[in-house]
């Protein structure tokens, strides 16, 4: 959305006040435009002060013109009271937006995110050409990008508003050194290459030239350092503990979840998109709803019982669905429901449950919900017994996880090495190539390694370290 105000920018479609230079060096700061989370009486839109942090709700277009209109009647008392010193003369012109401003890291990365990379097409099967050509950032990159984008914002709001042209190197050794220190070293890897992106983005447009840096991305060769890896599996106890309380609470297709990444080692978003197209030579087929690619595993009676249970909870709602719909969009709820995971939480505007797909980060937070219960544990209503014993070694367990647990209960069952990838994908070279590479040519070692996993688990395998 264009801009109501030279100080109000619409990012995400929600206000922010976005002091330039002069304003910053007179001590305002970026701020949220939002109410209060519990308005205290007489609270007003004017009430907002550069660099209060509330949770409410966000202004809408008319309480940020209201708010603006408000701020700009009491600036200039505030610019008589706090002078501000004129900027050092720049020995050559810096890159200006279209508007004759400087041309920011706020104004790139806001440039940025309107372009085309961050378009969304109407069309599903569009969208699915545009990202697998590269033409579009798939939908994790983009809430990732724009993630980033906040962090190194929040964190530093000078360099915010500094020309792109300003940039150097050693600045951004220096960012990069802080985000460290603040956020870890995962965190300022992932900022610093959202911005290398952003910067690269910028450049070959014509938007800049690094003139400070001889023509160099200032983001590049940053002498970044590598977070050593997490490495982390589940053993049988913890991995039922899961399953049983995602089922006490109501949340079975989390249980669904925990059983196909143990089951299929495929990843988290990977899971989230398989769509299942039945049995073939008793291997269970999945197809991936985005890439359309393939995967075949050997269906363990676990995955078989939970597949099960998911096809028989949502019949009744599918059946509803192909009888109330357009015969237009009969293929498309067909495949809604072929989704094996689908949110089978009851939305309370409408009393039922709506079995859509999961979108944005809403299953971390319920995966996290059923995390957080299984540490606990779940008591009967004496309040004395356990109807599920707690399982506090859970607190450090992520959904990634579950893919190092298929990785390590194949190992234990004596899978090799080209078994295992044959299974979830792990190589040094491109996961998708390898997978399906081996599950096209060699389908059988894929077979052995499921067969060995169920074997091992069946005569009770060991998961426990015993030490």
């Amino acid at each position: 959305m264009a801009s109501i105000h030279p100080h109000v920018i619409w990012r995400d479609d929600r206000p922010r006040f976005q002091p330039g230079p002069e304003l910053r060096a007179a001590g305002f700061k970026g701020t949220d435009l939002r109410w209060p989370l519990d308005p205290p009486k007489g609270w007003t839109i004017a009430s907002l002060q550069p660099g209060d942090r509330n949770e409410g709700r966000w202004f809408s277009k008319g309480e940020a013109v209201d708010w603006s209109a408000a701020f700009m009647r009491g600036l200039p008392a505030v610019r008589k009271r706090k002078p501000v010193k004129a900027a050092p003369p720049q020995p050559a012109k810096p890159a200006r937006a279209p508007g004759g401003n400087l041309y920011t890291v706020a104004t790139l990365f806001h440039e940025w995110q309107q372009s085309a990379k961050f378009r969304r097409p109407d069309d599903p099967a569009e969208k699915r050409k545009l990202i697998a050509a590269r033409i579009i950032y798939a939908d994790n990159s983009v809430a990732d990008f724009r993630n980033k984008a906040r962090r190194i914002e929040n964190h530093d709001q000078n360099l915010w508003a500094a020309p792109v042209d300003a940039l150097t190197q050693p600045v951004l050794v220096g960012l990069y050194e802080e985000l460290c220190q603040f956020h870890g070293i995962a965190s300022a890897r992932g900022a610093m290459a959202t911005l290398s992106i952003a910067l690269s983005w910028g450049k070959r447009r014509g938007k800049f030239t690094f003139r400070e840096n001889m023509g160099i991305n200032p983001a590049l060769d940053l002498g970044m350092s590598t977070p050593p890896p997490r490495i982390r599996f589940g053993t049988r106890d913890e991995i039922g503990t899961l399953v049983k309380v995602a089922d006490h609470m109501g949340r079975p297709e989390i249980g669904d979840m925990v059983i196909l990444g143990v089951w299929t080692g495929q990843r988290q978003a990977d899971r989230m998109e398989l769509e299942d197209r039945g049995l073939l030579n008793r291997r269970r087929i999945f197809r991936q709803n985005k890439t359309g690619a393939i995967v075949a595993v050997l269906e363990s009676p676990d995955l078989k019982r939970r597949l099960a249970a998911a096809e028989k909870r949502r019949r009744g709602a599918r059946a509803e669905a192909l009888l109330a719909c357009d015969p237009a969009e009969r293929d498309r709820i067909e495949r809604r429901f072929r989704r094996v995971i689908l949110n089978e939480l009851v939305d309370g505007r409408f009393d039922r449950c709506l079995w859509q797909p999961y979108q944005g980060k809403v299953y971390t937070r319920a995966f996290a919900e059923i995390r957080e219960a299984a540490v606990k544990g779940v008591r009967h209503k004496n309040g004395l017994d356990w109807i599920i014993k707690p399982c506090p070694s859970l607190a450090d367990f992520h959904d990634a996880d579950l893919r190092d647990t298929a990785v390590t209960w194949m190992a234990l069952a004596g899978a090799t090495i080209p078994e295992i990838i044959s299974v979830t994908g792990h190589t040094a070279a491109s996961a998708n190539t390898i997978l399906k590479h081996y599950l096209a040519q060699h389908p059988e070692m894929a077979d052995a390694a499921i067969g060995k996993m169920m074997a091992w688990f069946d005569a009770g395998g060991e998961t426990e370290i015993g030490l």
